[in-house]
């Protein structure tokens, strides 16, 4: 069971999770600002290289793209992309094809212009952090996120959540060799906050996705999924299904606030 009174610490996804892109719910997830960037961004590689597959590609399979990959990578996204374009033999990324490298630079160019132009916290997601750090949890919040740090640290600022998220907590896709849903994130975040291995079932980790929980729940720790992109009864129909599913982070206080949840079976 787990409540704000026994939780001992939290770790945070970003992109749908703390940070609202825009993506909208799988099946429609065209104008998100990583959507866009890496349209234009292939759109821009095609025509540069004459690559009629690339110049052609609609907003529906650049979204398609994203929920298909075998990972949660920029890199696996673009070479899925690639692949199903016919341009690649092999799902299996190449990550030093010049193409891709290419493509990466070139999304992560017209991401950053995005991200601080349009991006912005869910509704209620920056005073959830504060309520967490008010309840004695100041020193044991981090971020387990496959976005690269720039554009973490750039949200953190958008957001002034910076004083509660330290460098050394923080877990980019620089820190990790295994992306989600690989632990490997979740479990590196759970090791800086300095709490013994038995307090794993009480830290609180926080997602949006199917690759994501099931990192989190890898990695033991009680997995909490916000419906910002999954509905409820996806999330709770995964192979390997959160602990707890909540539209909006006023009702992760409610339930938080509650004496006690029990995990779901995992």
């Amino acid at each position: 069971m787990i409540s704000i009174n026994n939780v001992k610490g939290a770790v945070f996804d970003v992109d749908e999770t703390l940070l609202d892109t825009g993506l909208t719910r799988f099946g429609s997830a065209k104008d998100g600002l990583h959507e866009q960037a890496r349209l234009q961004a292939i759109r821009e590689a095609g025509q540069r290289h004459n690559i009629a597959q690339l110049v052609a590609i609609t907003p529906e399979e650049n979204a398609r793209a994203f929920l298909e990959a075998p990972v949660h990578t920029l890199d696996s996204v673009l070479w899925h992309t690639l692949y199903t374009c016919g341009i690649v033999a092999t799902d299996e990324a190449e990550p030093d094809n010049p193409l891709l490298q290419e493509l990466i630079a070139r999304k992560d160019e017209l991401f950053e212009d995005l991200l601080r132009t349009k991006g912005k916290p869910f509704p209620g997601a920056c005073e959830f952090v504060w309520w967490l750090a008010t309840n004695g949890l100041g020193k044991h919040l981090a971020i387990a996120s496959s976005a690269i740090r720039r554009d973490i640290d750039i949200f953190l600022d958008i957001a002034n959540l910076g004083e509660y998220f330290p460098p050394e907590h923080i877990i980019s896709k620089e820190k990790v060799t295994h992306a989600k849903p690989n632990p490997e994130a979740f479990d590196k975040a759970f090791l800086m906050l300095g709490l013994p291995e038995s307090d794993r079932s009480q830290v609180l980790a926080f997602e949006d996705n199917s690759r994501g929980v099931m990192s989190a729940k890898g990695a033991g720790l009680f997995t909490c999924a916000i419906t910002t992109v999954l509905t409820r009864e996806q999330l709770a129909a995964l192979t390997v299904p959160p602990d707890l599913i909540a539209d909006s982070y006023d009702e992760f206080h409610e339930l938080l606030s509650k004496p006690g949840i029990a995990a779901a079976a995992s």
